[in-house]
């Protein structure tokens, strides 16, 4: 029984030893570790003890911890990355509070992590889902209008992508017909195509992911959409949330109700990605 626990305790805890996350505990930890050696805090900060304002900073960061843990229930990696996400904001005032430019190398520092090691994603089962690259896309809803097409713009280094990731096949596998596919592109690398969808992929986007519903070859909704002021409107993509707000066991039953026919040869776009798994 000891060795059971022992197992499944070490296979919560083994994310810790991907990339990402070891550079996110590293990146968050970087404040408190400098400060508990002598030589560098001596050099940087000019003192090795924690002020009260500090502590006052600490305390706070774990009255905000308490109240989010409290009111949801999160995996152990849910609430390491959000353990993580604010001490580096912590950090960044604690760093600041020394020296302005100590705050903006940490920030470069967080970015580059953010960007070139994203976390990974989870999701290893099945997917029926078309990777779209450039200008694909457009031909792709042109070429035949009788497809209906559930699109996701995403970027690899944005979280609420990541956790998207999982949703999104999910659906696909469980919805996809001849007639009703799903794709995805990424809105970060092919930024023109995005903002020819009116959604933005650069650094500081709010709109990432994008998942948007394409019916005759045009766009019917969108989620998360953006109102006349140009506010973007929050939505929490879950599986039950997509399903419910594109309507997809409608959507699935109208489309299967009205087949079309198969190509004896299929062709995908040049540059459009078919991937099946099971």
């Amino acid at each position: 029984m000891p060795i059971v626990m022992d197992l499944k305790a070490l296979k919560t805890y083994q994310f810790l030893l991907k990339p990402h996350y070891l550079v996110n505990l590293i990146l968050a930890a970087s404040f408190f570790i400098l400060k508990n050696l002598p030589h560098l805090c001596n050099a940087i900060f000019e003192t090795c003890e924690y002020e009260m304002r500090e502590l006052e900073l600490l305390t706070f960061l774990g009255c905000v911890l308490a109240l989010k843990t409290k009111k949801q229930r999160s995996s152990f990696k849910e609430y390491f990355s959000t353990l993580c996400m604010f001490t580096k904001i912590l950090n960044v005032l604690l760093y600041g509070r020394y020296n302005i430019l100590y705050s903006a190398i940490y920030i470069v520092a967080c970015l580059v992590h953010m960007i070139f090691i994203p976390a990974p994603a989870d999701y290893a089962g099945p997917d029926s889902i078309t990777y779209f690259r450039g200008p694909n896309l457009e031909h792709e809803l042109e070429k035949d209008k009788r497809i209906t097409w559930l699109i996701a713009f995403y970027a690899s280094w944005s979280p609420a992508c990541v956790k998207l990731a999982e949703e999104f096949a999910k659906i696909s596998y469980d919805y996809s017909l001849p007639n009703l596919k799903f794709g995805k592109i990424d809105a970060s690398r092919y930024q023109d195509v995005a903002s020819q969808y009116k959604v933005d992929g650069s650094s500081w986007s709010k709109q990432l992911p994008t998942v948007i519903l394409f019916v005759n070859g045009k766009e019917k909704m969108r989620r998360p959409y953006v109102d006349y002021k140009g506010t973007v409107q929050k939505f929490y993509f879950s599986e039950k949330n997509i399903k419910d707000h594109f309507d997809l066991n409608e959507l699935h039953r109208q489309c299967k109700s009205h087949p079309i026919g198969r190509p004896s040869k299929p062709q995908a776009s040049a540059g459009a990605v078919q991937k099946k798994t099971q």
